[in-house]
């Protein structure tokens, strides 16, 4: 039995809260257990469906706009709010959402025809090639240190991977713990940055020319998406981070549809892999596996692909407004508002999850990020704080 009513809650909910930085979707997961039992089990996995598909859409609005990212949109975020800078903020944002679609699209065939046709062993594979992964990010970090512009670059690469040991390998790590590290090294950095911005410059409400090109591009993102559902410890910022390398980071338009593909690819796989194999890694995935409850292959696609569809018109309609108030507004208090606010949202996600110590990840991660902007390092290469832990994880296995 369809449940639109409680799908479509779930996609307003999701625009809400993907408009404001720093809140991430498994905290709002956490919290929608509380309605639970008003909603009742079959209402409510729809609702997170919605919830879920949306955030992940909008959230490239305060991306692209402010440039503050989440723990899924750290690498994307930065070239989209170049984009708004130069006056083309609109064509980050859709080309971001396009490319969300296709991954969702893209993401569905590839389950089926590997999982429902070929009948492919996702925990065999993993046990086959989990030994050669440390090794791979080894190389991968040696090949980043080898080809940095400047010894600033190779100081980013090593504060960031040692910070993200002491974090996230030495210490327990809650959401708030990657929402502190990211917000910090990606997001308020910017913010600062922005702070020298009284008015952004106006902005060219167009599409973007389709290309050719972007199929290609988000057809091996979604392939790589496949391979986080079975890779405990590899986060969809490292894939996008590892893809970003691969693809031709020049290549601004395509980058971006890209990184687009990837995060909701990793969503929906792993939303697909609680059906077939009877897990998933994401927050939404694992709180419908703990529901304990048969889903429905067909209905699941169709809420899906109808969540995806209507998050899509809703993010290409929304941001056209959300860019006409930016451009009315005074930029510096914008920026100075959300650096408060997402210095608010730490403080509340880690009141009762020692809150000392995540001021201090935080506060280290802005500085972090600091002397990536101003020594005009790559960003990306900040992405170590999550390389680094990785690969003494599977050293550890």
């Amino acid at each position: 039995m369809l449940n639109l009513p409680y799908l479509i809650l779930g996609i307003i909910c999701g625009t809400i809260t993907g408009l404001f930085p720093g809140i991430h979707p498994n905290n709002i997961v956490a919290l929608s257990f509380l309605i639970l039992p008003y909603f009742g089990v079959n209402n409510y996995v729809p609702f997170l469906i919605g919830l879920v598909i949306t955030h992940y859409f909008i959230n490239f609005i305060p991306s692209a706009f402010l440039g503050v990212p989440d723990d899924e949109t750290a690498v994307s975020a930065l070239p989209m709010h170049k984009l708004t800078l130069n006056g083309n903020g609109y064509e980050a944002v859709v080309l971001a959402g396009f490319g969300s679609y296709l991954g969702v699209v893209f993401s569905i065939i590839i389950s089926l025809f590997l999982i429902s046709i070929l009948h492919f062993d996702v925990k065999a594979f993993y046990c086959h090639i989990k030994i050669f992964i440390p090794f791979i990010l080894i190389a991968f970090v040696l090949y980043q240190i080898f080809t940095s512009k400047s010894i600033w670059e190779v100081l980013v690469i090593f504060l960031s991977g040692i910070f993200g040991i002491a974090v996230l390998y030495c210490n327990e790590a809650f959401n708030i713990t990657l929402t502190a590290i990211f917000t910090g090294m990606f997001g308020i950095p910017l913010l600062i940055n922005n702070l020298k911005t009284y008015k952004i410059k106006n902005q060219i409400i167009t599409f973007p020319n389709f290309e050719l090109k972007f199929l290609k591009s988000s057809f091996f993102a979604s392939v790589a998406g496949f391979f986080r559902i079975f890779l405990p410890g590899i986060s969809g910022s490292q894939l996008n981070y590892i893809l970003s390398k691969i693809l031709s980071e020049r290549d601004l338009k395509n980058f971006i549809v890209s990184q687009g593909v990837i995060i909701l690819s990793n969503e929906i796989f792993s939303l697909l892999a609680v059906i077939f194999i009877g897990t998933g890694r994401s927050g939404v995935a694992k709180a419908i596996q703990y529901l304990n409850v048969n889903i429905d292959l067909t209905y699941t696609i169709f809420y899906i692909l109808l969540a995806s569809t209507v998050s899509l018109i809703v993010l290409l309609k929304l941001s056209k407004y959300i860019l006409i108030f930016i451009r009315k507004v005074n930029f510096k208090i914008l920026s100075l508002f959300f650096i408060v606010f997402c210095t608010v949202i730490i403080i509340i996600g880690s009141y009762n999850t020692y809150l000392t110590y995540h001021l201090v990840v935080y506060l280290t991660a802005i500085c972090i990020g600091l002397l990536a902007l101003k020594s005009k390092s790559n960003l990306s290469n900040m992405m170590n704080v999550l390389i680094f832990p990785t690969i003494l994880y599977f050293l550890r296995e």
